[in-house]
């Protein structure tokens, strides 16, 4: 019998994940998304993660546009059901959406090599949208 109370939804999308490991500290790791529901996700990934870690995870939503990027989703949970495909983590208070910032001032941009005008944003030092390097942890 399926407990779950939330409807899933099948999405494909790259999602980054960290976690804290005993033995090697903060690791982090990338895969995609099989599905998703207001209150979990299951990701696809090589990645074996131990029933109860705490982990976080950062979903890219597709953009609408090419050139730009999505909003992400993010959350806070810990694994529910781990498989050799990947894991499935409850969100401990749902996901926070964040969109990327826009700027509509000109004096935030900056001149690329080519004469196009390239937007400049500078990340928030308390921000978690730093580049994720994928770090194995056995």
């Amino acid at each position: 019998m399926d407990q779950r109370q939330n409807k899933r939804y099948q999405l494909k999308t790259a999602v980054k994940f960290s976690w804290e490991s005993p033995q090697d500290g903060i690791c982090r790791s990338e895969g995609f998304t099989r599905d998703i529901s207001p209150s979990g996700v299951f990701v696809l990934t090589g990645e074996r993660l131990p029933l109860g870690t705490t982990v976080k995870l950062e979903v890219a939503l597709p953009s609408p546009r090419k050139e730009a990027s999505g909003a992400f989703l993010r959350t806070r949970g810990h694994i529910v059901r781990s498989e050799q495909l990947g894991f499935a983590a409850v969100a401990e208070m749902g996901f926070r959406m964040q969109f990327p910032e826009i700027s509509s001032s000109r004096s935030s941009r900056g001149k690329s090599g080519d004469g196009s005008e390239d937007e400049k944003r500078e990340v928030p030092s308390g921000s978690q949208r730093g580049t994720f390097v994928v770090v194995r942890c056995n």
